[in-house]
């Protein structure tokens, strides 16, 4: 069975503390009911999302692999701390299973709305939705999990779970055998199907066993944004992705408030697939990106994360995009950025 904008569902009761944007953020939990069913579906980007905007139109592409799930109406228990026998190689394992860290692909513009905050075992959620300027339709959801500063295995405290290496830990662990998914598959789906269904509160399926964070953490966000996502906002998003010729797809996202640049993200992502990228040395990092993942940063001294950041510190500071600081034209991504940030018109108003 194909599901695309459609999602088979369930009433879903429970008790919601969230965290709130721009308070002091708050521990977010959440009890579910016990009643609980599974069914096997088959999942998979059906269409893009197409805005038009003032010249043209432009489709925005998000991943398309097709994926087969074992889906929860509620909170699965969890096995965290176990270690049940394997059932694959880690070869047949690898073999089975796939995240992606695709980020949307061509040009998205809209309102800007955040949410972020505490959830189970301390780790930290934000919840970012653009919305269509003329309709207010979601364009897109997009998920970010940071790991507890206190995390148990000390490599991935504050780490970014998805754009790290965070999803191959888990693989490599026989907890994850019998699902055969990671937090990412849990992130990516969620946000499918909130897009597709243009809302953000009521119950949505959870990948079972990857639906601690959707249920427990980005859920109880999200619908606390419901109001928020469907009125105009001062806040406006500028986002541009492509894939490049050496298979890494580069993303600039600006954000201004009151059309003034408050936000500015510079990455680059190491292809879902190690043979798309044409320098062997990166192939160990694929579906991580430059900035987050902890392998590559420690391999090159982080200097990518300096470019970035001394990057969007100059966009910020001189509130342009034309960017002509000669130490930033040296770094090999500046090229890059030229080609991203062209693609983009802050100055547009809607």
């Amino acid at each position: 069975m194909r599901l695309t904008s459609k999602y088979w569902m369930m009433a879903l009761s429970s008790l919601i503390l969230v965290g709130c944007s721009g308070n002091k953020a708050n521990q977010t939990t959440q009890t579910t009911s016990e009643k609980m069913e599974e069914k096997q579906v088959v999942v998979s980007n059906s269409s893009s999302k197409t805005q038009e905007t003032s010249d043209k139109e432009n489709a925005v592409l998000f991943d398309e692999h097709e994926y087969t799930y074992d889906v929860v109406t509620g909170a699965t228990q969890t096995t965290f701390g176990s270690t049940p026998p394997a059932i694959y190689t880690k070869e047949e394992k690898m073999k089975k299973m796939f995240w992606s860290n695709q980020p949307p692909l061509g040009l998205l513009e809209g309102y800007y709305y955040k949410n972020e905050g505490l959830f189970q075992g301390n780790n930290y959620g934000i919840v970012e939705v653009v919305t269509d300027p003329k309709t207010h339709d979601i364009l897109d959801v997009e998920f970010t999990e940071f790991a507890s500063d206190s995390y148990y295995e000390p490599k991935y405290a504050s780490a970014n779970k998805r754009l790290s290496d965070y999803a191959f830990f888990q693989a490599d662990n026989t907890r994850t055998d019998e699902t055969l998914v990671t937090v990412v598959n849990g992130i990516t789906f969620l946000e499918q199907q909130m897009r597709d269904e243009n809302r953000v509160t009521g119950d949505f399926l959870t990948v079972k066993g990857s639906s601690t964070s959707a249920r427990a953490g980005f859920m109880p966000l999200a619908e606390q944004m419901q109001d928020w996502i469907r009125e105009p906002y001062e806040n406006k998003y500028f986002g541009y992705a492509k894939e490049m010729s050496n298979g890494l797809i580069g993303r600039l996202q600006v954000v201004t408030t009151n059309d003034k640049i408050t936000e500015v993200k510079y990455d680059e992502y190491f292809a879902d697939e190690p043979e798309k990228m044409t320098e062997d040395a990166l192939k160990p990092y694929y579906r991580q990106s430059k900035y987050y993942s902890l392998d590559y940063n420690k391999a090159t001294k982080n200097e990518f994360i300096n470019f970035a950041d001394k990057l969007t510190e100059e966009i910020k500071e001189k509130q342009t995009l034309d960017i002509n600081n000669q130490e930033l034209q040296k770094h090999p991504s500046y090229q890059t950025y030229q080609e991203l940030k062209e693609n983009i018109d802050i100055s547009k108003s809607w």
